[in-house]
């Protein structure tokens, strides 16, 4: 791709679909519901598909009913003995607990960036639980893809749980005890990401008030089914809502539509900090959109440690501030599909951004003037992202290979709505 600021729109109106994450948590449910239920607004992205074809490797029958809405029904008739999740780390850590609440054991594997990470950390989550796993390939050093896991975590009415290095296998355990018939407790020692977990437990209370929580204390009190046909519209994804967002600071008028200013999606909170920089903009929630326009704003302070996927637009925010910014929790990028707190700054300064690493926690962003270059993705999806919305603040042309990566989570749609 080769992309630059004259092929930009000054004027953009654009409806965004629905968020990944919040999609796939409503797949999940679906195991645990024989009524048919519609997910509307749905970003048929490689990390969606990856959920939908493991719903029917358990039996789920899965209808398109047009582009983008889908209608799930069916129960479960089969338990798969592979589990196949494509370049999802999100969809492996949930399904595990999801998984071994309905057999004893499982083979887990992936693709691309997802054989090189390290599960380490999911290991040492799920192993106090009763789970055993054990690696295909064994190292001292770290944990991969593909591996077995064997135990069941049906059984069990409490549950402690460390949760200081992802969240998301306490998203799956919610799920998996959230629709079971008997009540549980979840308790986590540490929390890290915990928006998310909230966000889990708010989508399964649109299926019954099931869920209380109060910080790291979740109490559960399953309700007796009730087989109702169910329709939901998916909120926009505002990971690249925030984005856009950023980016249409710099034109004259931007319309993101299908978002909303409360939502329960955590990279909701750049309109906290939209509000913290006194950066105007207006909410329309008739029309579930968000209206902003080229403006001048301070640089700021943010800690990332609870919504990594923010950083993208957080470096394209700070790029056009009017002083210095300073991101904290830096270390929360190292394990995902790249090491992102080098493959983001990497991407960053290659293109004219100026980034000072304060420590492996911390950068302080300045003013930058973006300038042309050519950029390496890593096959990360993020850091293409990033290249693409820097190189539409270029006068010069920005190259970037393997762009076509953000397909992992976003239909590369929304560019026409960008561009001339």
């Amino acid at each position: 791709m080769k992309i630059s600021k004259k092929l930009l729109k000054n004027n953009i109106a654009i409806s965004i679909l629905g968020s990944k994450s919040v999609i796939i948590r409503h797949l999940l449910i679906t195991l645990f519901h024989n009524n048919e239920i519609i997910l509307r607004n749905i970003q048929l992205c490689d990390d969606v598909m990856a959920a939908i074809n493991i719903l029917k490797s358990f039996g789920k029958t899965i209808n398109f009913n047009n582009e983008n809405t889908i209608k799930i029904s069916g129960q479960i008739n089969q338990l798969p003995k592979e589990i196949y999740c494509g370049e999802s780390a999100t969809l492996l850590r949930m399904l595990i607990p999801i998984n071994h609440s309905l057999q004893n054991k499982g083979r887990y594997t992936g693709d691309k960036t997802l054989l090189n990470r390290d599960f380490r950390d999911l290991k040492e989550m799920l192993t106090p639980l009763g789970l055993q796993f054990t690696s295909d390939k064994p190292q001292s050093d770290i944990f991969k893809l593909p591996f077995s896991v064997f135990g069941n975590l049906s059984s069990q009415d409490n549950y402690y749980i460390n949760a200081d290095k992802s969240s998301q296998a306490v998203s799956g355990l919610l799920i998996s005890r959230s629709f079971n018939n008997v009540p549980s407790t979840i308790s986590c020692s540490s929390l890290v990401s915990a928006p998310y977990v909230y966000l889990t437990a708010d989508i399964i209370n649109m299926y019954g008030e099931i869920i209380e929580f109060n910080d790291k204390t979740f109490i559960i009190t399953p309700q007796k089914p009730i087989e109702l046909h169910r329709d939901f519209f998916i909120e926009g994804d505002w990971s690249l809502g925030a984005m856009i967002l950023a980016l249409g600071l710099t034109i004259d008028n931007c319309e993101v539509k299908n978002l909303t200013a409360h939502s329960s999606q955590p990279d909701g909170k750049i309109l906290k900090l939209f509000d913290n920089l006194l950066i105007s903009y207006q909410v329309n929630e008739k029309n579930m959109s968000i209206i902003t326009h080229k403006q001048s704003y301070l640089g700021y302070t943010y800690d990332i440690t609870d919504t990594p996927d923010l950083v993208p637009a957080l470096m394209i925010l700070a790029a056009n501030a009017n002083s210095p910014s300073r991101i904290t929790g830096i270390n929360r990028l190292t394990n995902k599909e790249t090491n992102r707190a080098s493959t983001l700054s990497d991407t960053f300064i290659k293109l004219g951004g100026k980034l000072e690493v304060i420590n492996e926690n911390t950068w302080l962003i300045y003013p930058s003037q973006i300038h042309g270059g050519k950029i390496h993705s890593y096959d990360d999806h993020r850091v293409a992202l990033l290249a693409i919305f820097l190189g539409l603040q270029s006068k010069e042309v920005v190259e970037i290979d393997d762009w076509e990566c953000i397909n992992k989570s976003y239909s590369v749609q929304f560019l026409k709505n960008l561009l001339k």
